[in-house]
């Protein structure tokens, strides 16, 4: 029976806040060995337009993007869902009126309000993200399957989550004064659901790797959810396995320990 393994990218494969940019060589040799009898997908927070060649280049089968509000599986969309014209003028309007910044992401194209913010600038080199892939001025009638809000204050940002959390599902980045704006009803582990289903998948054989709390519902939906050693400690209240840090290759490391590829 052919197995599931679902890897977030940021915190997982690699790690821009502490200068992992690169997907070592141990986690695409793994992907490589499971691909050959088994299904592998990325599955991230981010849209297309924030993958990298690298990631992009990835030995996998399909992928879960926008924090599970668009799903591809070998190049064909099989899910996707959109904000409405509503939640994206509340989005616009409120970061603006709490001084913040905000990010609307289509699937392949990023819009935030103000590419010479200080605060945006800030934000972007803690994720190691280039400020060139974002462009201004979005419409409101665009697709957009995920957002982003943030801010130089608490007390800003505060007051927004406030204000948005009846129209989208707000969740709070691990050490940032910022947070993912979801569609309401949407995660990742909803399109986990969807690519199990659509690959006839039973649960004991599915694997989840992440790192962050936009990965928890991912993790619940699998038989094997694992924590890297750097996750966000919210996690750790959960009983799902562990591996090693990022930084030590802990998706390469979880993988030959349970005898699932061979070491290197």
């Amino acid at each position: 029976m052919k197995k599931l393994f679902l890897c977030d990218i940021d915190g997982t494969i690699i790690d821009g806040a502490r200068n992992m940019k690169e997907v070592s060589s141990k986690t695409i040799y793994a992907m490589q060995e499971l691909c050959k009898d088994n299904y592998v997908f990325i599955a991230s927070g981010r849209c297309r337009g924030l993958l990298d060649d690298g990631i992009r280049n990835l030995p996998v089968n399909g992928f879960i993007l926008c924090n599970g509000a668009y799903c591809e599986v070998n190049g064909k969309e099989i899910f996707a869902q959109y904000f409405d014209e509503k939640a994206v003028k509340s989005i616009i309007d409120i970061s603006i009126n709490c001084n913040g910044f905000y990010l609307l992401e289509t699937l392949n194209h990023m819009y935030t309000n103000d590419l010479k913010s200080k605060q945006f600038i800030k934000f972007l080199d803690g994720w190691g993200q280039n400020i060139e892939l974002f462009k201004d001025r979005p419409s409101l009638s665009d697709k957009y399957h995920v957002a982003m809000m943030g801010f130089s204050d608490e007390s800003d940002c505060e007051r927004a989550e406030a204000q948005l959390k009846d129209t989208v599902y707000v969740l709070r980045h691990n050490g940032f004064k910022s947070y993912d704006l979801n569609i309401k009803g949407i995660d990742k582990g909803v399109a986990a659901l969807k690519v199990m289903e659509y690959l006839n998948i039973d649960k004991e054989n599915t694997y989840c790797f992440g790192d962050g709390i936009n990965d928890l519902e991912m993790l619940k939906a699998v038989g094997h959810p694992v924590l890297m050693a750097n996750c966000d400690k919210k996690l750790l209240n959960y009983d799902f396995e562990k591996t090693l840090d990022v930084l030590d290759d802990g998706f390469y490391a979880y993988l030959v320990a349970h005898n699932l590829i061979k070491p290197l």
